[in-house]
């Protein structure tokens, strides 16, 4: 199996139109981020199922019409239903990420 180090950097790399680009550097360099931290931060608020976050991703799948609209609202409602369950069972971020930890740790000692 091969080994994966977490703290590598990768590069990711798309296209887009001139004036997107022209008008994204604008209004960062207004906001004062650079595009790494913007680009940075908009993952992480991504892959941490932020709920703000989710909110524009559900508008960017509608106006891709990547998914139907009831597939959609499913899974919104999926979503929301998992941050219900969290919440109830008291169950904080702090607590998830640890989960994980100790997962990750288990997983070295089989390796």
């Amino acid at each position: 199996m091969k080994n994966h180090n977490p703290e590598k950097i990768v590069r990711f790399v798309f296209s887009t139109f001139e004036k997107t680009s022209a008008d994204l550097k604008l209004r960062l360099r207004y906001d004062n981020l650079s595009q790494v931290k913007f680009f940075a931060g908009i993952v992480k608020l991504y892959l941490e199922n932020d709920p703000d976050m989710m909110k524009v991703i559900y508008k960017v799948k509608d106006n891709a019409q990547v998914m139907g609209k009831r597939k959609l609202n499913r899974s919104k409602e999926d979503i929301e239903k998992g941050f219900d369950i969290m919440e109830q069972l008291g169950i904080t971020k702090t607590d998830k990420e640890d989960i994980f930890d100790m997962i990750e740790m288990d997983l070295k000692e089989y390796e």
